[in-house]
């Protein structure tokens, strides 16, 4: 009995894709046709007969117990050991050498964009792609688009791919903006017939007026954005992929963007995002995957990888920050409690009568949490340690966001809570719960212990930090919850009496 090849495990068999000829490849497929055979049959095919009489190649699927029966969810992109490598040579002459000696000189070091990267994505969801600046994200987009050959894997996809990469990819500088549309339609294989049907919904969708018919070099950074995300959407592709670039766009086309792709996912298309965005990310996306230095650090549900992905951000701040001289003091942190991080912070000042020595955020289910959805149930916990005695402490913290604005504040003197004479080397913890009523931003802690008269004991700026998103859009640093509620009210008598008495005069006018 033939056999499909040394990988192949007993039970598979190929899946056919019809190729039009000279159009074989070995990474993507975009037509799907099924197989099928007799009881007569056997149950394996040989890959050089197949690409010999139909010219196609094989996707495997693993058989049902009773037959041949073919997986109905078909993954619409597949990644499958990917894996990029640059050469860097420190002297451009380097590279000259190592040709010459046809690399028995090695005068280069390789630097792993990615490594071994690998997933599936079902057709309908809405993956994003999150992680911090250079770990790959754009490389792996461009290699998933085509743009860019990987050094090991292989991509494998079904249907039209559509990608907003980065500004000004696709485009030809020189070609005016209708000239652009026509040429990246006839890149995804629509005629000119047909993207001249398309092109009204992508002049109203990119709305840069008269400036589509100007060469796009004189573009700013936001109409290139605009017309090519207008293309992109517009052609109704089966997969779209969109790099970071709706940063670029005003609010307005920012919320028309992810309209957009809401409707695209009612019509069961499969959106890949990279964004920063936390908030766009948890609003958009089933799921979500963390890429770090080019490998894959998590892969699920948006709040449990956004969640990974804020600690990565924060130990990289950490980490700059025990470079500067406001921070030296937190190169050694102090572990009072081993379920507690390591303290850190952004400036800190107080005549020492009393230490800090942690503080967390935590859940309702007491994790630890750097993003949080608006209105969540938080808590705040503290641990002070005296080094002198001190008469009626006062612990309490002060929410700021990014722009460096009080959002909001309490100590323990507030919640009329008292503490007396603390002796020399006695401790105290505090939480404090509250709902996170905050708007969509991101906001730091701070936190201090003082005497009643406002003396700093020890005060900490930048202990904690995390971000607050939210399903529905709101303005400003705090979400009231509101509620809105609408009836119709029926016209008064008089508005009643002037509608009759214009349709008395329209009626003698015509007459």
């Amino acid at each position: 009995m033939g056999s499909l090849s040394s990988s192949t495990s007993p039970g598979e068999v190929c899946r056919i894709i019809p190729l039009a000829p000279g159009t074989q490849k070995k990474r993507h497929f975009t037509q799907n046709k099924r197989v099928t055979a007799s009881k007569r049959t056997t149950k394996t095919l040989k890959l050089d007969d197949l690409s010999a009489r139909w010219g196609c190649f094989p996707c495997l699927y693993r058989l049902a117990q009773n037959g041949y029966r073919f997986k109905i969810m078909n993954p619409a992109l597949r990644v499958e050991g990917i894996s990029k490598v640059y050469r860097i040579y420190e002297r451009p002459n380097d590279r000259l050498k190592e040709m010459l000696t046809r690399g028995h000189l090695k005068r280069h070091r390789e630097f792993w964009a990615l490594k071994d990267i690998g997933f599936d994505i079902e057709a309908g969801t809405t993956t994003g792609i999150i992680g911090p600046n250079g770990s790959g994200k754009s490389t792996l987009l461009q290699i998933v688009t085509g743009t860019l050959e990987p050094t090991h894997g292989n991509v494998w996809h079904e249907g039209r791919i559509a990608a907003l990469l980065e500004l000004g990819a696709g485009f030809n500088s020189e070609f005016t903006g209708i000239e652009n549309v026509f040429m990246n339609a006839a890149l995804m294989g629509f005629s000119r017939r047909e993207t001249e049907a398309l092109l009204p919904e992508i002049e109203r969708f990119a709305e840069i007026g008269p400036f589509i018919h100007q060469t796009v070099k004189t573009y700013s950074s936001g109409m290139y954005v605009r017309l090519a995300f207008a293309i992109a959407a517009s052609v109704e592709p089966d997969i779209l992929i969109v790099d970071e670039a709706l940063a670029v766009g005003d609010a307005v086309f920012q919320h028309r963007c992810l309209r957009r792709i809401k409707e695209l996912q009612e019509h069961g298309r499969t959106v890949l995002f990279v964004s920063h965005d936390a908030a766009a990310v948890r609003a958009l996306c089933t799921r979500a995957i963390l890429l770090n230095a080019g490998r894959v650090i998590a892969d699920g549900k948006p709040p449990d990888v956004l969640n990974q992905y804020q600690k990565i951000i924060m130990e990289r701040e950490e980490a700059y920050d025990a470079g500067t001289p406001a921070s030296a003091a937190s190169a050694d942190p102090v572990r009072p409690d081993e379920s507690l991080a390591p303290l850190s912070f952004t400036y800190r000042h107080g005549d020492g009568s009393a230490e800090i020595v942690g503080a967390e955020l935590t859940d309702a289910s007491h994790r630890r949490v750097e993003i949080s959805e608006t209105g969540e149930s938080l808590t705040v916990r503290v641990i002070a340690r005296f080094h002198r005695d001190v008469d009626e402490p006062v612990v309490g913290f002060l929410i700021r966001n990014r722009h460096g604005i009080h959002a909001y504040g309490t100590n323990t003197k507030e919640q009329q809570i008292e503490f007396g004479s603390v002796k020399r080397g006695e401790g105290l913890e505090v939480s404090f719960a509250f709902r996170c009523w905050l708007g969509v931003d991101q906001y730091s802690i701070s936190f201090a212990i003082h005497g009643r008269d406002g003396h700093a004991y020890d005060w900490l700026d930048g202990a904690l930090f995390f971000n607050v998103t939210s399903l529905t859009r709101t303005e400003g640093v705090a979400n009231l919850d509101a509620t809105a509620t609408a009836r119709r009210r029926p016209a008064s008598p008089l508005a009643a009496e002037n509608r009759a008495l214009d349709t008395t005069r329209e009626g003698v006018t015509h007459g």
